[in-house]
Order: C-alpha cells, then sequence, then structure tokens
C-alpha cells in the first residue's frame, strides 16, 4: 500500500530555536514527500503519467475499475496469442508495444466489429484511412480484418503520428480524434502536453483506457491496488495536508 509521509508542522517559539518559524516551515514544507512510489511509476510508452495529480488519479482509477470485470479477464486470456502476433510488427515500425492494447479497446480484438462511421476491423481503420495504407478495402475483400495486415498499417500510421505530434500520448489522443483536430487543439491552446489539453470526453479518457488495459496484463496487483481507492484517499489526504502548510506558511510569513 502506498504510504504517504506527512511532515509534522510546529511552530518554534521565538528565541528557542537557531531558525525562525517562517524558516522551519518552508524546510518542512520543502521536505514533505511521497515515498514508495511504485505505485505511481506508470507510465505510457516511458512517457510518465503525473498520477500525484489528484484528478489524474482518479480518472485513472476510475477506468482500472471499469475493466475490472469477469468479461475483460477472459479477454485477457483469449487475447494472449495474438497479442504476441502483435507486438513484434509494431516494433518493426519503431512503435512502444504499449499500443498492442489498442485492438482491445477498439474493438476488442474482433476483426467482424464495424461502428456506424464505418471503421472496421482489429484497428477499427475507416476506409479512406485504410487504403491510403496500403490495406484493401472493397466488396469482396478487407484487409482490416487481417491481423498482420491491419497491424502493419498501424504501424505505419502510428509511426507518421509520432513524427508529427512528438509524443506517444499525443499519438494516442489523435488516434481516437485525428491528427487535425489534436494538433488544432494544441495550436489554440498553445499546449504541447496531453494532460494540460483540453479535449473532448472520449478523448479525454482514450488514454486512462489504454494505461488501465496495459496495466491489468502488465501488473494486476497494482491495479487492484489503484482499484481500492485506497490510492486516491490518501493522495486527496496529502493534498489537503499541503495546502494546511502552505496556509500556515503564509500565515507565519504575515506575522
Amino acid at each position: 500500500m502506498i504510504r504517504l509521509i506527512f511532515m509534522a508542522f510546529s511552530i518554534a517559539i521565538w528565541g528557542k530555536s537557531p531558525m525562525s518559524e517562517v524558516e522551519v516551515e518552508k524546510k518542512e514544507l520543502k521536505e514533505t514527500t511521497i515515498i514508495n512510489s511504485d505505485l505511481l511509476a506508470i507510465d505510457f510508452c516511458g512517457e510518465a503519467i503525473p498520477l500525484t495529480e489528484l484528478r489524474i488519479a482518479e480518472r485513472y482509477q476510475n477506468m482500472i475499475r471499469n475493466y475490472d470485470n469477469p468479461t475483460f479477464r477472459k479477454l485477457m486470456t483469449k487475447t494472449q496469442q495474438r497479442m504476441r502476433i502483435i507486438e513484434p510488427i509494431l516494433k518493426k515500425y519503431g512503435v512502444p508495444a504499449d499500443f498492442k492494447y489498442i485492438p482491445l479497446i477498439e474493438s476488442a480484438m474482433n476483426d467482424d466489429v464495424k461502428s456506424h462511421r464505418g471503421a472496421a476491423g482489429y484497428w477499427q481503420f475507416m476506409p479512406s484511412t485504410a487504403k491510403a495504407l496500403g490495406l484493401v478495402v472493397n466488396g469482396t475483400r478487407d484487409d482490416r480484418k487481417h491481423l498482420v495486415k491491419s497491424t502493419h498499417a498501424a504501424g505505419k500510421y502510428l509511426r507518421n503520428l509520432h513524427r508529427q505530434l512528438g509524443s506517444w500520448t499525443l499519438v494516442a489522443a489523435a488516434y481516437n480524434a485525428g491528427p487535425t483536430h489534436i494538433q488544432n487543439k494544441m495550436d489554440s491552446q498553445n499546449k504541447d502536453d496531453y494532460f494540460k489539453l483540453r479535449l473532448n470526453t472520449e478523448t479525454t479518457r482514450y488514454i486512462y483506457k489504454l494505461l488501465a488495459v496495459k496495466e491489468w496484463f502488465s501488473n494486476p496487483e497494482r491495479s487492484r491496488e489503484w482499484g481500492s481507492g485506497d490510492v486516491v484517499d490518501q493522495l486527496a489526504d496529502y493534498q489537503v495536508q499541503q495546502k494546511k502548510a502552505t496556509e500556515m506558511l503564509a500565515k507565519a510569513s504575515g506575522s
């Protein structure tokens, strides 16, 4: 269980301490840390997830809980072999292994899934995108339903997105909402950090879906810890303590 260490913020009596009370408060506030960070050491393609921010931790916890069900556990068991096919193909294109989980959240690793907009196959490509990536989509053949062929196309597409956006988390967002939409959001908000961008609900949730699926596959024990709610509760307590310490510093500085 994550352990949050809170420093005791006590006011020294004037003349009894070698440092002033304000100096003591500043020193102790600086030393306030979160230790045993294993539960917070979650990344996507090597990019750290800022889980010390409560809003992000809450979103992640909700998604971890969302995938904690018998249906998903059965899907995990059924898709292991296909996941082993996907990963080396992505690697060929320089795409991190974390993207192998996209077919699970897009199609539940089912080649027959088709959206109302026309996206289809394992990776849920639109016909125009699939054709641009070299896949055949016509009345008699649909390469989007072929795991190996569609994964090669996905590798090319994800690699191109990264060349354009420069961040794998932004690539994930662009896979969901489209690169033009994400680039426009970045330009209008003058931000290049996925977690600071204001996006629609579906795209905001997308990275958390990928993280939750990845974590249930790779670290179920840590996922259960997050699902318990203890981590978020203690992060919230930490923020309360930090706020109190800041207020105490401000009060001491003004006295």
